[in-house]
């Protein structure tokens, strides 16, 4: 019993000591274990840790780039196109949209109207017959293209010129056709609005194919009667709604024959049997008489879509006491596009002539008339004027008595005018003007 007892105190004291041992070992496992987290966080020992952490950013790396800029819109209206365009502009090359020049020349324009044109960035041509040898074999059509090429040559060549020319019918026609075109008053006395319009598309056609896109058509002076007038032949009828139908067929044909119109010579040159081409006529007619009959044609001319309506070097009393046509606010600003609506180009008569010239010097006359509202001044073939008239438009621009914003109404409606016929490429012409900016 003693040996069986004695063993199984050996036993108990084996396992004791095991347990003891193990304990041991747990215990100074867990110690070290704990003096190593406390020695890793000392701040000033340097030992990677087990721990990934977050890299520092580079100086470089916190820089805020910079924004990229916005693009410019891209236009989506024509207006927007030629608004576009015209941030592009300097004063001077919009002023030489303001003008249509005369020259001399049948192959090309000749000095010193070339200078003139190149020195103020002259937009816009006029020709008269010495600019057309109607005697070529062909009526002078052939020449004429050949002349118009290099008129391109020298107005702005960004912009393609208006070029104008009276043809009429009649005996203003410039050209020599076959067959002749019938004059106004035939057109008035046949009465058939559809042989007018195919008259003036074949006409409109026909200039476009030689480079000339507006004709300074129809005449819509009324008179009771026309053969005591100056105009003749060139008076439609003494009827006013015969002259309305003729000249809306007119318009609407020489727009078929994709050629812009003028009606002229706004507000009526039939009361009067005096030319203001040499003298300044007045028309005595109340206002309810011009209403009545003289400014009835243009009515109807607004309402068919006429491009362009030009204004008599004339007097008129009951409209403004004080001013011709050309030079009054009350006449183009207040009544034909206030009173009347119309909205497109306000073109003078020529700068020439003596209605204008025996009241007014050129250039004050040119700054007057687009402060009245107008928007194209025709000067024919006499330098001395055209540099009077690009002097005066510059120096009233300079010293702020034509705003920018009065010279760009006028401007942006010319080019408006020029982009209808579709013959310039805007979105080009922008694009080569803005390449180098941002």
């Amino acid at each position: 019993m003693f040996g069986n007892a004695f063993r199984k105190i050996w036993i108990a004291l084996i396992v004791l000591a095991l347990l003891a041992g193990l304990g041991a070992g747990v215990l100074f496992g867990v110690i070290p274990a704990l003096r190593y987290d406390v020695w890793r966080a000392e701040p000033d020992e340097e030992i990677s840790t087990p721990q990934a952490e977050t890299p520092t950013p580079s100086p470089e790396a916190s820089i805020t780039p910079e924004p990229t800029p916005s693009p410019i819109p891209i236009p989506a209206t024509a207006e927007e196109w030629v608004e576009r365009y015209m941030t592009t502009m300097s004063t001077q090359e919009k002023l030489g949209q303001l003008v249509i020049f005369g020259f001399s020349g049948t192959t090309d324009v000749q000095n010193p109207f070339r200078e003139i044109w190149s020195n103020f960035s002259v937009g816009n041509a006029i020709l008269y017959g010495p600019n057309v040898k109607s005697g070529n074999n062909d009526g002078g059509f052939g020449q004429t293209k050949a002349l118009t090429a290099q008129i391109t040559q020298r107005v702005n060549k960004e912009i393609p010129p208006l070029v104008a020319i009276d043809v009429e019918g009649g005996s203003v026609v410039r050209f020599r056709w076959n067959p002749q075109p019938v004059s106004a008053r035939s057109l008035g006395r046949r009465r058939d609005a559809e042989y007018a319009k195919e008259q003036f598309q074949t006409i409109g056609s026909k200039l476009v194919s030689v480079g000339i896109n507006l004709d300074l058509a129809p005449v819509l002076d009324v008179s009771e009667n026309p053969m005591d007038t100056f105009l003749e032949t060139r008076i439609i009828s003494e009827d006013a709604s015969i002259t309305s139908a003729i000249g809306s067929a007119i318009i609407e044909g020489l727009h078929a024959g994709g050629c812009l119109s003028c009606a002229k010579h706004f507000p009526g040159h039939g009361g009067t049997t005096e030319d203001s081409h040499a003298v300044t006529p007045v028309v005595n007619k109340t206002l309810e008489e011009l209403e009545g009959y003289d400014l009835l044609p243009f009515e109807s001319a607004i309402a068919s879509g006429v491009d362009a309506i030009m204004v008599a070097h004339l007097l008129y009393p009951a409209l403004d006491g004080t001013d011709i046509a050309t030079m009054s606010k009350p006449i183009l600003t207040d009544y034909l596009r206030g009173q009347m609506g119309f909205e497109n180009l306000i073109i003078s008569d020529d700068f020439r002539m003596e209605g204008l010239t025996t009241r007014y010097e050129v250039g004050d006359a040119a700054v007057r008339f687009i402060l009245a509202g107008g928007d194209m001044i025709i000067c024919g073939a006499v330098s001395e004027k055209q540099q009077a008239i690009m002097d005066a438009l510059n120096t009233a621009a300079a010293e702020g008595l034509l705003t920018q914003e009065r010279i760009d109404e006028s401007v942006k409606r010319v080019l408006m005018k020029k982009l209808s016929l579709g013959t310039w490429d805007i979105e080009a012409a922008v694009a080569a003007r803005t390449a180098d900016l941002p």
